[in-house]
């Protein structure tokens, strides 16, 4: 199911009150939104909670006609559309708002069921003042989803189910190294993400692969133990796989 949520005031801030706020990623300094449409939302996996930060780097200013350059007095999101039901999004200014100039975040969370296992297509109702004009400027950020994918595709040393490669990671639980097997239909670049139970990419490598057989291992020196999940897909096509790894 579907929820529409409404960022009033004082829900948010009861809300703030009791998760806490998010901090925006320091590595974002360019005016925008982050990520950015290509990344997208890693997924979620059912009966794990997942945590989500958004970061906006909020312009100072910007042109708009026909009034040319204004400065931008504040932006923020109003409604969010097609969050899984029982999913929260947590601004970390509690009206939904960000003044020009500056940096907010907003945590998206919660604990899919399996029963909500597929694709969630998000819509971000925006409104940004400028110029001291008091007129709401409306608009829509449509590119993001979450897609949640079932618990049961992420057995130990089971192959990655979940996508159309079929994938194995062995040793897994695993200590030093991560080794992968999985069949390439198609020959190009691919994408390896690691990313923990609360969403957060932690290692993206980029591999260059022919089409067949693959082999392709991964370090972990700079994990933790603990679990985590491997996504390779291709940078193309439609063609990727999920699995679940245990470090020691």
């Amino acid at each position: 199911m579907k929820k529409i949520i409404g960022l009033f005031f004082f829900f948010l801030f009861l809300v703030t009150l009791i998760y806490g706020q998010c901090t925006p990623d320091p590595q974002y300094t360019r005016p925008g939104i982050y990520p950015d449409s290509a990344t997208g939302f890693p997924p979620a996996v059912a009966t794990y909670e997942y945590n989500f930060v958004i970061t906006a780097i909020i312009p100072a200013d910007t042109v708009f006609f026909p009034f040319g350059k204004l400065d931008i007095d504040s932006i923020g999101v109003t409604q969010i559309i097609g969050l899984p039901d029982g999913f929260q999004a947590i601004p970390s200014r509690p009206s939904g708002f960000w003044p020009g100039g500056t940096s907010g975040c907003m945590l998206i969370t919660g604990t899919p069921t399996e029963s909500q296992t597929g694709i969630f297509p998000l819509s971000f109702n925006v409104v940004g003042y400028m110029g001291g004009l008091g007129l709401p400027i409306p608009y829509t950020i449509d590119y993001y989803s979450i897609t949640v994918l079932p618990a049961s595709a992420f057995g130990i040393d089971e192959a990655g189910s979940s996508g159309n490669i079929r994938m194995k990671a062995f040793p897994n639980p695993f200590s030093d190294v991560i080794n992968f097997a999985f069949y390439a239909r198609e020959p190009g670049s691919y994408e390896c993400r690691v990313f923990d139970t609360r969403g957060r990419v932690l290692k993206t490598e980029i591999i260059t692969l022919t089409s067949g057989d693959q082999s392709y291992q991964l370090g972990s020196a700079d994990l933790e133990p603990g679990i985590y999940f491997c996504n390779i897909r291709h940078s193309e096509k439609n063609l990727s796989a999920i699995i679940k790894l245990v470090k020691h």
